[in-house]
């Protein structure tokens, strides 16, 4: 590390740096773009463009796109290597990149509402195997959680706690996750 004194405006987020520089080095950009996919080539922004603002936003403190343009925008545009996208071209992606629900019925009837990404859970895998976080052909206590999460989105639904919201499952193996799928409120755990 070079450490240099300076009278200029310093970047209050200058560790950004360091994440794009392992997210360079460990050539993650290729990874994504094997998993995901190419764009067109008149698309300005790569899959892994969109990705890594994302962890940008996140690692800056931001908890949504539209950070990246009223509270982050000046910092991220100092950031070596990477091509800030606007909240748009964020949440488009992200659109591209959803799949429609699965829909199951209980025996009683409930509809169950499942939403599991097996392309994005792969590369999460991938990635994390591709950084040494797991290490193939190793024995891992796996933990598969739901949580409920409150909310008011249209299509929440009411949960074992009597309120609107989401019942996401989460698998992990030594605090990494590995595994999510969204599950509406109503889902029981048990089901599937």
């Amino acid at each position: 590390m070079k450490i240099t004194t300076s009278k200029e405006n310093i970047n209050a987020f200058g560790g950004l740096n360091f994440i794009t520089a392992a997210f360079e080095k460990l050539k993650l950009s290729e990874l994504i773009t094997q998993h995901l996919g190419e764009r067109s080539i008149y698309a300005k922004y790569s899959y892994s463009d969109v990705i890594k603002n994302m962890w940008e936003i996140t690692f800056a403190g931001g908890d949504c796109a539209e950070d990246i343009h009223t509270n982050l925008k000046e910092e991220l545009q100092q950031v070596e290597n990477l091509n800030v996208c606007s909240p748009d071209t964020i949440l488009r992606l992200q659109k591209q990149l959803a799949l429609d629900k699965e829909i199951h019925l209980s025996k009683t009837k409930t509809i169950n509402e499942f939403s599991k990404h097996s392309t994005l859970n792969a590369l999460n895998i991938a990635m994390l195997l591709h950084t040494g976080a797991l290490k193939p052909n190793t024995f891992y206590d796996f933990d598969f959680d739901n949580q409920f999460i409150a909310c008011e989105k249209h299509d929440s639904k009411k949960g074992y706690k009597m309120k609107e919201g989401y019942f996401p499952g989460v698998a992990s193996i030594n605090d990494y996750v590995v595994y999510l799928e969204n599950r509406n409120g109503n889902s029981n755990v048990k089901f599937k």
